[in-house]
């Protein structure tokens, strides 16, 4: 067999695939997040909790489970860089925030789906304002993206549900982040500085917002709000670990796999039964990520 057909990593021929177990983990972790989400935003779970309180919840916590981690490494975040932080920040909350609306009208593996169409949005971003470039490649891999949402979104061919342009509108934001993150990532700051500002800046962003509907949570509530920020921490960080051992484009397709777990968790947890037009969408998603990670920068 040729070897070469596998990244290879100075850390030992196997560090890919654990670069793809964690980010297999990771995916999990990320629809566990979601999962949580929609379980407290179900009625009769206790006091109705709203969207923004929720992601307010996801941030503050984030913040709080990262200082340790800071301190263990003898960190001290600082930058000069707050209006790019904030500006990161307001598209990730926006983003979370019309992904756990979505999740409450529509089923859990269809929202997740739509949402990794993100890349297609990071794309045309980065095209407008980082000054890349596009192949044929990546537009046949936009065009491909663009075709499995439509499979979820409107397998009948009717127009898009309101539930459904949520989970776009969500993609598109979280591509805004993810080119925000580029911008932000030739400023030298390190990634664990760039996750504690992004989680504070977050739960500063939202508190306000989240302020007016504000109900006091019982305390499984506490407990499951608490779980969400530590789930995509914890996801967060094995991504940084799977990438330090091989290369995007080898583990970025495993990340396809928290559209299975999501898919999983709604049959169990909610009794979602997933259509044939899901696994078209995302089928047509997958390969659409695919291309983008194999002729992407």
């Amino acid at each position: 067999m040729n070897n070469t057909a596998f990244p290879r990593s100075s850390l030992g021929d196997n560090a890919p695939w654990r670069a793809a177990l964690y980010i297999v983990v990771a995916s999990a972790l990320f629809a566990t997040m979601n999962a949580l989400a929609k379980y407290l935003l179900l009625p009769g779970t206790g006091p109705e909790i709203g969207v923004l309180q929720i992601t307010f919840a996801r941030y503050v916590f984030g913040t709080l489970f990262l200082l340790p981690i800071l301190y263990s490494a003898r960190i001290v975040p600082r930058t000069v860089h707050s209006v790019k932080y904030a500006f990161r920040a307001g598209t990730g909350a926006a983003g979370v925030a019309l992904m756990f609306l979505a999740i409450t009208h529509i089923p859990l593996a269809n929202a997740v789906a739509i949402s990794f169409s993100s890349p297609i949005f990071t794309m045309i971003l980065s095209m407008l304002f980082l000054g890349e470039s596009a192949n044929r490649y990546r537009w046949l891999a936009a065009a491909l993206g663009f075709a499995g949402v439509t499979a979820i979104a409107a397998p009948d061919a009717s127009i898009f549900g309101l539930a459904s342009l949520i989970a776009v509108a969500a993609a598109l934001c979280m591509g805004a982040e993810v080119t925000t993150v580029k911008w932000l990532s030739n400023q030298g700051d390190r990634a664990i500085v760039m996750l504690f500002f992004g989680n504070m800046f977050g739960a500063l962003l939202t508190f306000l917002p989240a302020l007016p509907a504000w109900v006091w949570p019982e305390p499984l509530q506490w407990l499951s709000l608490a779980a969400i920020a530590l789930v995509v921490i914890i996801g967060q960080r094995l991504v940084l670990h799977a990438m330090a051992l091989a290369e995007a484009n080898f583990v970025a397709p495993f990340m396809y796999s928290t559209m299975l777990f999501s898919g999983l968790f709604g049959v169990l947890l909610f009794d979602e039964m997933p259509s044939p037009a899901l696994f078209l969408g995302m089928a047509l998603i997958v390969a659409s990520g695919v291309l983008l990670a194999r002729f992407g920068r």
